[in-house]
């Protein structure tokens, strides 16, 4: 599978987004866009973790990995949710609480800084649109939750894009009544719950991908298939890559396994979109010679 656009177009888009947040938060010194220059800046930091488990995903069998290094990717969108919480969550948290508890001035929001969140919330709708094309549209997130990469890159565009209008929801309270210290610390805790419910979502997400998952979608395109060719045949398969798997088909009577094997693989290709990379078979075992069967004799 080539390399996402997504998580590239991320990183430069988040980049510039967390050099806007950060002047905003220098000229006002807000909590709400401190909040949120952590969490582009954290974001920035998290795609890059996504890219290195792309690249490094990308290796082919070899003798220590017979099944290639796919789950790489898994592996470092782990460590990325992981850090979206400790740093994303922790620090916002922390942050808002301290300001929470000890207000300071804070500076009116500028139309200068405004202009500057609309900027990134542009940059943000536009990353979040390439993620969402390159999974194939929100009704396929589902259906696609095992690209990681590509679903840590939407889920993150779409809480920035909310923590921005929440900014700016602080930015409204403050051009009407003027900086309000303890609303604008409440939604940087706000911000940092947010990113702790996704990161959290994320990281069970990719410990269940890395412990042998079962592809539900892939098992049900796979019974229709043995069921349609008349053939009772028990199939578990395991996630091997964003969407390669390997198939283990138990029959209850030998089979040209081969023929069974390579339509099974286009048939899942045709109708559940994933790619069967091997299918093992396991067959009754022959009685040996000489044993008696059960009722009969010697």
């Amino acid at each position: 599978m080539p390399l996402s656009s997504s998580v590239s177009a991320s990183i430069l888009t988040n980049t510039a987004i967390a050099a806007s947040k950060g002047f905003g938060w220098f000229v006002t010194g807000s909590p709400t866009l401190f909040a949120e220059t952590i969490h582009s800046l954290a974001d920035v930091a998290n795609q890059i973790l996504l890219k290195i488990g792309e690249i490094r995903g990308r290796g082919g069998p070899d003798a220590e990995h017979p099944f290639g290094r796919g789950q790489e990717k898994f592996f470092w969108a782990l460590v990325s949710a992981v850090s979206v919480f400790f740093i994303g969550c922790g620090v916002n948290v922390y942050h808002g609480v301290h300001a929470l508890l000890n207000p300071e001035a804070v500076e009116p929001f500028t139309p200068l800084v405004l202009g500057l969140l609309l900027f990134a919330m542009l940059l943000e709708s536009f990353t979040l649109v390439v993620a969402v094309r390159e999974i194939g549209g929100w009704r396929s997130v589902v259906a696609n939750r095992h690209r990681t990469t590509v679903l840590a890159v939407v889920l993150e565009d779409a809480v920035a894009l909310l923590g921005i209008l929440l900014t700016l929801l602080v930015a409204g309270v403050s051009f009407i009544h003027g900086p309000h210290p303890a609303f604008d610390a409440t939604v940087a805790i706000a911000v940092g719950v947010l990113l702790g419910i996704m990161a959290l979502f994320l990281a069970t997400l990719n410990r269940r991908l890395l412990i042998d998952t079962a592809d539900a979608d892939l098992d049900r395109a796979a019974t229709q298939f043995f069921a349609q060719a008349g053939i009772k045949v028990d199939v578990t398969s395991v996630v091997i890559d964003d969407d390669r798997c390997i198939v283990f088909a138990r029959a209850t009577a030998p089979v040209d396994s081969h023929a069974l094997g390579e339509g099974l693989k286009a048939h899942v290709r045709a109708h559940a979109s994933k790619t069967v990379d091997q299918v093992y078979w396991q067959f009754p075992a022959a009685p040996a010679t000489g044993s008696v069967a059960p009722g009969g004799q010697p």
